[in-house]
């Protein structure tokens, strides 16, 4: 008998390193306490994180996924296709090791596929990538968060044409699963739906380590 093993590929080719915990401060632990109040409801609601530039909204995220892993649930993390860089990814791999995955274009259609079969399989917990990633076929789908959710590279253009946040929180009611999204800046949307009480909304007002806000000056270009 010929015996076949099928080998996928794995895109995030970093050497494993020891797991580092994530720490938050008070403000954060607040906000983390808040979301997973909302959780045990009924019917829980969509989170929105509103948080300040540096306020550690992804240091929060971690700790939600690690709260939903330990419960053997799987993670998707949306962030826009320009944000999708080695730092953010590693900062993730720290935290959760080869667990973690990537979705991108920049990956072929092959590596694509095998990061799908890795997740249907069980092989992987956390997905990251941009508004396609949303589709991983996780059996045990958990919680998905979407980062800067105000971009506009969340809407698809093409067919079929569709927008990731309101596409993730039907997948959510649909898989039990909770929704987060965060931003300095929530799109109009979504804050008008945290004030109307359709989403949770949580802020943060203060940087990491109580670093002060960048000076800003409003230039005439005329």
């Amino acid at each position: 008998k010929i015996q076949v093993d099928t080998v996928y590929r794995n895109p995030v080719h970093v050497k494993a390193s020891r797991q580092q915990a994530v720490t938050l401060n008070p403000e954060q632990q607040h906000v983390v306490e808040g979301i997973r109040e909302e959780w045990e409801k009924e019917t829980p609601r969509p989170c929105l994180i509103h948080g300040v530039t540096g306020c550690g909204k992804t240091e929060i995220y971690m700790e939600l996924i690690a709260g939903v892993l330990k419960e053997g649930k799987q993670a998707i993390v949306l962030i826009p296709e320009i944000a999708l860089t080695y730092q953010t990814v590693m900062r993730f791999y720290r935290c959760f090791g080869d667990r973690v995955s990537i979705m991108n274009s920049r990956l072929s259609a092959g590596e694509r596929y095998d990061q799908m079969m890795r997740a249907k399989r069980g092989e992987v917990d956390v997905m990251i990538g941009p508004r396609s990633a949303l589709f991983t076929p996780f059996p045990a789908l958990g919680i998905i968060i979407i980062d800067e959710e105000h971009e506009a590279s969340y809407k698809s253009e093409t067919v079929p044409r569709y927008h990731a946040r309101e596409t993730a929180i039907q997948r959510a009611k649909m898989t039990d699963a909770v929704v987060v999204l965060g931003s300095a800046t929530p799109s109009l949307e979504s804050y008008y739906k945290a004030e109307n009480d359709e989403y949770c909304l949580l802020e943060l007002k203060h940087r990491v380590q109580k670093r002060p806000m960048p000076l800003c000056e409003i230039i005439d270009l005329r």
